[in-house]
């Protein structure tokens, strides 16, 4: 008999939860094996298994479930065996609806094609069985009531009128903003068994609901986080790993390591993909999101620690549009480039406010103005808070010159911080605020084009803080952006000809210093 191959452990896996005594897992693995003809591996099998335990009572204890793995290792399919299990068992949760969620109707329609062939070549023709193309799969099976539809984030609204019990998200990576899920999650809240089956390869920072999820994941599993319903599986080479490893490739890709899925083709995708996407879809690694404005690795590689004796100091300060959230940056202009931190931050939920008063957010620039010594601070022409800054600044005299950034030059700061960033001119506090904001930042249009800023609208959370410190940075290294030079008014007669040093056609006029 042949020896089975060691197969290799999920990087990332959470305990199973206590008080379960059985699994739905095997019933899909069976209905996989006569229905569709396939044997699912032995990955597959063990993550559905952890994915569908049930306590004493017969109820799932899981409420959400992530697994990830490389590209083309068998997800589809085995969603594909979850989703035709769950419209024809006799026994199973307490599901009514099915839904099927992708990025766009075409990727959600794949495994519901799927399990439509599925159903109509491999399950007798039965009345209570009706297989649409396009109008949902129903089942009135064994006396139980089923749907499946599917949706996309084209038609996120629609799910809000929908009452889910499981809900299928097929590479949730391509998931960019929270609007699926903001109308999804509210849909199970009131189902007696629901359960979120995620489905994905690693995404990069851009991915906002794969990423948080996965971190999730790592608290859980670190012992940081209770579990309540949450678990995960998943497949992923060792950080640092040399990327043409074969061990690296089976770590992150089990059917490869079972012998399913040849290696040479799968190693070769080396050549053949740019080292991000590599990195994502063959490793199952998270590469950096800030690609949609910063090339990938740049916001990592300029984090440092705060330098000492600054030749200059400058302060910004911004709000979020709702103003749940506001931001003082301070840059520190040295010798050989510039640093940009957070000050201070104003957070209206961590006070249990609604909102941060403007004059708040004035208080706050007045007392950092001070502790830094900064002479000059900028802020937005157009905020809301501008009327309140101007009206300090002017109480502050001379001590302090206010900036109010134009349309104009906060497209300036934005595309500024990018070529310093870039320049490698420009490092940063290892700040989790304004990495998390970077994450979310989207840029207004074309990067490479000279019309773009980090757009409030466009982006994925609040951007307050980098914002604020794209207006510091502006503001210490633009040369607009310096304060004009005092003009020097002479007295007395002017020089004539005949007064001027010889060689001189024409009179010297004294440098403003």
């Amino acid at each position: 008999m042949p020896r089975r191959k060691a197969l290799p452990e999920p990087r990332w896996r959470t305990e199973l939860p206590p008080g379960y005594v059985g699994s739905w897992g095997p019933d899909v693995a069976e209905y996989s094996r006569s229905v569709m003809g396939i044997e699912l591996d032995h990955w597959q099998q063990v993550a559905i298994n952890r994915a569908l335990v049930y306590g004493a009572d017969g109820r799932l204890l899981h409420s959400r479930y992530l697994i990830g793995s490389g590209r083309q290792n068998g997800k589809t399919a085995l969603v594909r065996a979850l989703l035709g299990w769950a419209l024809t068992a006799r026994s199973m949760p307490d599901w009514h609806l099915l839904l099927g969620l992708a990025h766009d109707r075409g990727q959600a329609y794949r495994p519901y094609s799927e399990v439509l062939y599925d159903l109509r070549n491999g399950v007798p023709r039965d009345s209570r069985l009706r297989l649409t193309q396009y109008l949902g799969i129903r089942s009135d099976l064994h006396g139980h009531h089923r749907e499946y539809h599917i949706a996309s984030r084209e038609a996120a609204n629609t799910v809000r009128g929908y009452s889910v019990d499981l809900a299928v998200f097929d590479e949730v990576r391509t998931q960019k903003t929270w609007e699926v899920w903001a109308a999804l999650e509210p849909t199970t809240r009131a189902r007696p068994e629901p359960l979120i089956l995620s489905i994905s390869t690693a995404g990069n920072d851009a991915s906002v609901l794969l990423r948080a999820w996965w971190e999730r994941g790592l608290r859980i599993i670190d012992g940081a986080e209770p579990a309540s319903g949450f678990g995960m599986t998943w497949y992923a080479a060792p950080e640092g790993a040399d990327p043409a490893d074969p061990a690296a490739i089976r770590a992150a890709n089990p059917a490869v390591a079972s012998g399913r899925v040849p290696l040479a083709p799968v190693a070769a995708s080396i050549f053949d993909l740019p080292p991000d996407q590599y990195q994502r879809e063959t490793l199952n690694l998270w590469t950096e999101g800030t690609d949609e404005w910063l090339p990938p690795g740049v916001w990592r590689r300029q984090a440092a620690s705060r330098p000492d004796e600054p030749v200059r100091i400058v302060l910004a300060a911004d709000a979020a549009r709702s103003w749940k959230r506001a931001t003082v940056a301070v840059a520190l202009v040295m010798t050989d480039g510039v640093y940009v931190g957070v000050a201070g931050e104003l957070d209206a939920l961590r006070e249990g406010k609604g909102a941060v008063p403007p004059q708040q957010l004035v208080a706050l620039v007045s007392r950092l103005q001070r502790e830094w010594q900064a002479p000059e601070v900028a802020w937005t022409k157009d905020g809301a808070a501008a009327p309140s800054l101007k009206a300090w600044a002017d109480t502050m005299r001379r001590a302090v010159r206010p900036v109010e950034l134009t349309t104009r030059q906060v497209k300036s700061a934005s595309q500024l911080l990018r070529s310093e960033l870039i320049g490698g001119r420009l490092i940063h506090e290892e700040d989790a605020l304004l990495t998390d904001q970077v994450r979310a930042a989207r840029p207004s249009g074309d990067v490479e084009s000279d019309d773009w800023h980090l757009s409030v609208t466009a982006s994925v959370g609040d951007i307050d803080a980098i914002r604020a410190a794209a207006f510091a940075a502006w503001l210490a290294i633009a040369p607009e952006a310096r304060p004009p030079r005092p003009s020097l008014h002479l007295t007395g007669p002017r020089p004539t000809r005949e007064d001027a040093p010889a060689g001189e056609d024409k009179p010297r006029r004294p440098r403003a210093s």
